[in-house]
């Protein structure tokens, strides 16, 4: 066939049963200029699977895998920022400098302090006490946007290890 024929959507071969029957998250409104494709509707099944998970993009590519779903890596690390840059994922450098990638909580979960176990890398917000420290960062970067700063972003998080990888660890001995 030559090369400027395309083949209409509908006569070509169906997609093998594996490749059909990848997760697919629950049909929600994107953001404009995100498209629903199998590999977005994949990686925010991933992570709605278990929302206070930290994936690096790396564990989210071998996730993908296990799960059936064939994922190119490049393609995973381009769809992760732009989940992040449209508001879907959060994105956060832990203490080893790894990139990891959560689903985005509510406009004011986004704002909580959180903690983040260096071991099992589950990421919890803060509740308690959460609201004056808000106040604060709200005034710190209203004063930086009115210094005509753009495009800020704050990340609080307290690191440690959590009760169950603590638990764990002690049990090993």
């Amino acid at each position: 066939m030559p090369a400027s024929v395309r083949t209409p959507r509908s006569s070509r071969a169906a997609p093998s049963p594996a490749r059909a029957t990848a997760p697919a998250a629950p049909e929600r409104a994107l953001p404009q200029g995100l498209r629903s494709t199998r590999a977005t509707r994949a990686v925010l099944a991933l992570m709605e699977s278990d929302p206070s998970a930290a994936r690096s993009g790396t564990e989210v590519v071998a996730a993908l895998e296990r799960r059936g779903v064939p994922a190119n890596r490049v393609t995973v690390y381009r769809l992760l920022d732009r989940l992040a840059v449209a508001g879907l994922l959060e994105r956060h450098v832990d203490g080893q400098r790894v990139t990891r990638y959560t689903l985005a909580g509510t406009p004011a979960e986004r704002w909580a302090p959180r903690f983040e176990c260096t071991d099992c890398h589950r990421q919890i917000r803060i509740a308690d006490g959460a609201a004056p420290l808000r106040a604060a960062m709200r005034r710190v970067l209203q004063a930086l946007a009115a210094a005509g700063h753009e495009q800020l972003a704050a990340d609080i998080a307290v690191q440690g290890r959590c009760a169950d990888c603590a638990q764990a660890g002690a049990a090993r001995g």
